[in-house]
This record gives C-alpha cells, structure tokens and sequence, in this order.
C-alpha cells in the first residue's frame, strides 16, 4: 500500500483534493470492466437478513438489492448492519460520516443510506481513484437524491486529516476505516486522527480478526491496541467465525485468514479514549506519506 501511494498515487494531478464525478459512467452497464476492476470473490453482504429490525436499515436493504450492478463486498452483512447501529445511535452528536478505503462501495452504500434521515453528509476517501469512482456511482444509483452531500477525496487518511478534518472545526465524524491492513499504515492512520481528535467522534475499523502472510502484516487490532492500550474500551463489530470454519484457513489471495471466534471490527469512541502514540511533541507532518521521486 506504501509503494502504491508514494510511488503512483501521488504522482497523480489530482492527490489530496476532491474528485468530480465522472458523467461517462452514469449509463455504463458494466461498470467494473469500464474501471478496469477486476471481481475475485464476487461475495455480496445479504443485508436483508435484518429485515424488520430498523426502518432506515431496511430501506438501505431494499434500494441496494434494486441496483443491477456486479461488485463484490469487502465486509460481512454483519459488520455493515453494526456499523448503521452506530451511527444510528450516534447520529445526534454527527455531521460527517467518512468511509476509508472504500473498494467497490459496499460500506459506502449502507453510510450513504444515512445521509438524508439523519442529516448527515458522507466523505468517501481512497488512495485509488478508481475506486471512488465505482463506489461514488454504486452509490449514486441507490440513493440519487443523497449525491449533494457526497464527495469523493482521493487520498489516504493522514492526507484528509491535514487537507480536509483540520480546516473544519465544525465538523464531528464518525470514520469507517477499511482501508490499509497492515500495521505501520494503521498506526499512520489512527495516529493522524490524533491531530483532529476534537473533529472525531469515533472510529470503526474493519478486519480487526485478519491475518495472512506475513509480508502484508494484517494486524488491524494490534494497531489499535498500540494506538490505546491493551485494555481499550471498543464496541465488538461484525462476524464471529468458529475454530471448524473454512475461512479460518489460509486462502489463495495472500494467504489472509481470520481468526477464530474473533470479532470482524471494532468500534472506539474517541470520548474518554487514552492516547499511547503519537506523542504530543510529534507533528501531523510525520505521518503524511512522502512523495518518492518520479522515474522521468
């Protein structure tokens, strides 16, 4: 994700501002092979599981079942229904909701399905362009009416923390981060927020139960617990999988895995919340990734 970001997404005009939507890409049928997008695990979260259990949550599960569109999601229907409980819950003490790593739009959607009822505006934020752009139209052809409050920010999170969260004093997110899995880039992320720590409501991170091989250190919860303490306080989010479940063995993309009887996410409320890095001497310039030299 690193040499991704410092050797090609931020060699891109467009790095660390806001992106227009494309309008080629509002009557394309197949969206991904127009983005060069390729499906792997083709797994679609079946939100209408929770049918009957919220009325807003209900309509996010009926509109997103409507849209005739190939995609895959990276998150269970559990892990996405917890994530709307607490905005739900939350929603009263918000303006912003931010999605972090938003793949092909599945946490998009269900956040996006907040916008109107709640009164909320939704930032999506990728390092890949190509990505924002699929979940940006993902979006748009569920909830078209929800678009005026929608913008795409290409870049990472330290980036939209510097250019974006600290530039709005009025703004209160809760963040949706899905984005990097390994650990130095986790550490860069959470330590970013640091910075606009009155901004941020809380943090709900994905994949928290990933492991794999051990060149793309997955240790999303290590990174939390070194961001807060061993004994920090979080809302378990997400699937549990059992010991016998074929998911808890290495796959053929990287090896990944989860652990067993491990929670998918975790949420962290940012109020109360005991801060073990950065240290208060640091500076939000030490976590910006760094541009490497271009090859021409």
């Amino acid at each position: 994700m690193t040499d991704y970001i410092t050797n090609v997404a931020m060699h891109e005009a467009d790095w660390g501002t806001f992106l227009a939507p494309d309008p080629a890409l509002e009557d394309a049928e197949n969206l991904h092979d127009v983005l060069g997008i390729t499906i792997l695990s083709g797994h679609h979260a079946d939100l209408t599981v929770f049918k009957g259990r919220n009325p807003v949550f209900d309509r996010i599960a009926s509109r997103s079942t409507g849209v005739d569109l190939a995609y895959e999601d990276q998150c269970s229907a559990q892990h996405y229904y917890d994530v709307f409980g607490c905005v739900e819950r939350e929603h009263g003490a918000l303006t912003r909701l931010v999605d972090v790593g938003v793949f092909m739009g599945g946490s998009a959607a269900v956040l996006a399905g907040c916008v109107e009822p709640m009164g909320l505006e939704l930032d999506l934020v990728d390092v890949n362009p190509v990505y924002l752009q699929f979940a940006y139209e993902r979006v748009r052809r569920i909830f078209p009416r929800a678009m005026t409050r929608v913008r795409m920010f290409h870049g990472d999170l330290p980036t939209y923390v510097a250019k974006v969260l600290r530039a709005e004093p009025q703004t209160r997110a809760l963040i949706h981060h899905d984005g990097a899995h390994d650990f130095n880039q986790v550490v860069k992320d959470l330590s970013s927020l640091y910075f606009a720590r009155d901004r941020v409501h809380g943090v709900a991170l994905q994949d928290t139960h990933l492991r794999g091989d051990i060149g793309y250190f997955n240790f999303v919860d290590a990174a939390v617990y070194a961001m807060f303490g061993a004994d920090v306080k979080y809302e378990a989010l997400g699937s549990r999988y059992p010991k016998d479940s074929p998911v808890t063995n290495p796959n053929q993309w990287n090896g990944n895995y989860f652990l067993a009887d491990t929670p998918e996410g975790m949420y962290v409320q940012f109020d109360g919340v005991e801060w073990k890095y950065p240290h208060p001497m640091m500076e939000l310039d030490d976590f910006l990734p760094g541009k490497a030299p271009s090859d021409g």
